[in-house]
C-alpha cells in the first residue's frame, strides 16, 4: 500500500517542529550535502541521513549553510505565500484553510507548496516550512492572541 504524500509530510513536520532552529539549521545543512552525493534520496521528506564529519566537514560550517540555504529560499516563499500571484491564489486558499488544523497542518502545506511551486525536494522542504513557521507564524500567533486579549470586554 503506498503511502500519502500529505501524511508523510504532516509526519516529518511534526518531528521537525520539535526541533529547535540551531538544530533544523543544522538538519537543513546536513540532508543538502547527503542531497548532493545522493540525489536518490530527494523524494522523501524524512531521508535516513546523518552528519557524517569526513564527508560533510565541521559541522558549523554544515549549519552555515543551512542558515545560507534558508535565507536564499525564505523571498521565495514569502511571495508564494504572502505575494499577490492570482495563480497561485487557491493554494494560498489552501494554506489559510490549513491554519484550523494546527502548526503541523500549516507546515505540511507549506512543504507541499515549496515542493510544487519553488521545485525543493521534500527532503528540504520540511525544514524550510518547519523554520518557517518558526520564524514568522508563532511570532505573529503569539502577537495576535496578545492582541485579541486585549480587546476582549472586561469582566
Amino acid at each position: 500500500m503506498k503511502s500519502n504524500p500529505n501524511t508523510l509530510s504532516e509526519e516529518a513536520v511534526g518531528r521537525l517542529l520539535q526541533s529547535t532552529e540551531g538544530q533544523l539549521y543544522e538538519q537543513l545543512g546536513i540532508r543538502a550535502k547527503a542531497l548532493a552525493a545522493d540525489p536518490s534520496i530527494a523524494g522523501n521528506f524524512e531521508p535516513n541521513v546523518a552528519y557524517d564529519g569526513i564527508a560533510m566537514g565541521p559541522l558549523d560550517d554544515v549549519r552555515e549553510l543551512g542558515q545560507r540555504l534558508f535565507r536564499r529560499w525564505n523571498r521565495e516563499a514569502y511571495s508564494l505565500v504572502c505575494g499577490s500571484d492570482a495563480g497561485d491564489a487557491s493554494d494560498r486558499q489552501k494554506l489559510l484553510d490549513a491554519f484550523g488544523g494546527g502548526d503541523v497542518a500549516v507546515g505540511a502545506a507549506l512543504a507541499g507548496l515549496f515542493v510544487a511551486y519553488l521545485g525543493m525536494a521534500p527532503a528540504v522542504a520540511g525544514i524550510v516550512a518547519a523554520l518557517t513557521l518558526k520564524h514568522f507564524f508563532r511570532p505573529a500567533y503569539a502577537e495576535f492572541c496578545g492582541l485579541w486579549l486585549e480587546k476582549l470586554p472586561k469582566k
